[in-house]
């Protein structure tokens, strides 16, 4: 099946404060607020008019929406074909002055969470300055399922997205036409978990752009969630900001893999080497005490780290 997906687009939060949120992802993520209201700002870090769209929510916190960018014009009759034969529901958008996209469809995965595909979103004409983190594109969304087996074959059946690794089978990253390693990644979950999201990233330049990032999100008084790793997954380099506000954390990454067309994904061991090759002769004791640390520290690590317990 053709790859109807070129790349993740942006993603959608409901936070309770759209201001303060606004703050925190242009001081510590070095994101530029591009449009905003009362209850919504757009902010983004290269020509897309948006990575992250906040929207004022009292009761919802986290992650409402996930936006994908079609590789072409016709692909979208191509999803929407492929909906209307598994009966799945859909409804249009499109609103250039009022959510930036041209055209799209919206609906709803089998974890209750919404997908937006579209084929163009507007374009600023310069790129925004960046002279300490340069970001190079939103890269990927990790999110949950009660079934990441089942996430698998339906994004895989409606959208052409391809698995390139699986942690055993509690976890899948797939990939979409850009071929890096991931544009998405589906932890297993509890029902109450379920359609939440651990954490989004964004891919920079070098090793220095992940450690100036690093450096000024602690020196402002942001929380790291997990310190730089390198994955067996991707091969990234990486380190996790959290943000208080949504529940989740957000990446930044280098060195993130381009895999080939015909790659066959992997079942990688559900340990925490998995996660950090750097942990690669610690000690099983060791192991056990810092899985045992993030399962009662760090909720966004719930998924893996429960994993990498039964097993460490």
């Amino acid at each position: 099946m053709d790859q109807a997906v070129e790349r993740l687009g942006y993603v959608v939060m409901g936070v309770p404060d759209v201001a303060g949120s606004a703050d925190f992802y242009r001081d510590v993520g070095h994101l530029t607020v591009h449009d905003s209201s009362a209850g919504t700002a757009f902010l983004g870090g290269g020509y897309d008019h948006h990575w992250l769209r906040l929207e004022q929510q009292d009761q919802r916190r986290g992650l409402l929406r996930v936006g994908f960018e079609l590789g072409s014009d016709d692909a979208l009759g191509d999803v929407t074909d492929r909906l209307d034969a598994r009966g799945i529901a859909y409804e249009e958008f499109g609103d250039l002055d009022g959510d930036a996209i041209d055209r799209g469809v919206r609906f709803t995965d089998p974890d209750g969470l919404e997908i937006d595909v579209y084929t163009q979103m507007l374009s600023r004409g310069t790129k925004p300055g960046q002279n300490l983190v340069r970001m190079q594109e939103m890269l990927h969304a990790v999110w949950f399922s009660t079934d990441p087996v089942a996430a698998h074959d339906f994004y895989s059946g409606v959208l052409g997205f391809r698995a390139s690794d699986w942690i055993k089978r509690n976890a899948v990253f797939m990939r979409s036409g850009n071929n890096y390693h991931h544009s998405m990644g589906i932890f297993r979950g509890s029902p109450e978990r379920a359609a939440t999201m651990d954490h989004f990233c964004i891919l920079v330049e070098s090793i220095d752009d992940v450690m100036r990032a690093r450096n000024i999100a602690t020196s402002r008084g942001a929380t790291l969630q997990k310190d730089v790793l390198r994955h067996a997954a991707s091969g990234s380099i990486s380190v996790y900001i959290a943000d208080p506000a949504a529940g989740i954390s957000f990446e930044f990454c280098t060195e993130h893999d381009i895999v080939d067309a015909d790659h066959r994904a992997r079942i990688l061991e559900a340990t925490p080497i998995s996660r950090d090759v750097w942990m690669q002769g610690t000690s099983r004791e060791e192991i056990k005490r810092l899985t045992n640390a993030a399962m009662g520290v760090t909720s966004s690590d719930e998924g893996l780290a429960r994993i990498a317990n039964s097993i460490a």
